[in-house]
């Protein structure tokens, strides 16, 4: 009976032996992307950027639920198309994030505008299957950049 209970005396979480160790915190999985390091206006106008077309991709999304192509094409060229690039010239003053990109990343962003301004006129042809093909070119340029460069 005595074993017994040392055994389970043992086994409970509150025993001495365990409450002598301090917990870990656990260590957070290192973050292999490259840093760009900007000032914070032109970080500030990326980011603002990257919400909208979060919005954006967002709102194709629902056209194409719908099965309205022609309304996701104006989206996409508005917004993430060529179009939709330099719209912050003005209050940057030549001081946009571009100008802080790494040229591997000034030439992701390009990709991802001229894939906006390819998928609008895909989506203005009426194919679906096209239309999805084409976005997909859009996610790809997206992920390819998130998951190489970071600003923080």
């Amino acid at each position: 009976m005595r074993h017994a209970l040392i055994s389970l005396a043992l086994l409970l979480p509150g025993t001495p032996a365990l409450a002598q160790q301090p917990a870990q915190p656990p260590t957070p999985p290192q973050d292999h992307r490259q840093l760009v390091a900007m000032p914070e206006l032109p970080r500030a106008l990326m980011r603002t950027d990257m919400q909208d077309h979060l919005v954006a991709l967002n709102e194709i999304f629902g056209y194409l639920a719908e099965n309205n192509l022609a309304a996701a094409a104006e989206t996409a060229e508005k917004r993430l198309g060529n179009s939709s690039m330099g719209r912050h010239a003005v209050m940057a003053r030549g001081q946009g994030p571009g100008r802080f990109m790494p040229d591997a990343m000034r030439q992701m962003g390009w990709e991802m505008h001229a894939a906006g301004s390819e998928f609008a006129q895909v989506a203005k042809g009426g194919d679906s299957a096209k239309t999805y093909t084409a976005l997909q070119k859009i996610m790809t340029s997206c992920v390819a950049c998130h998951m190489s460069f970071r600003t923080r």
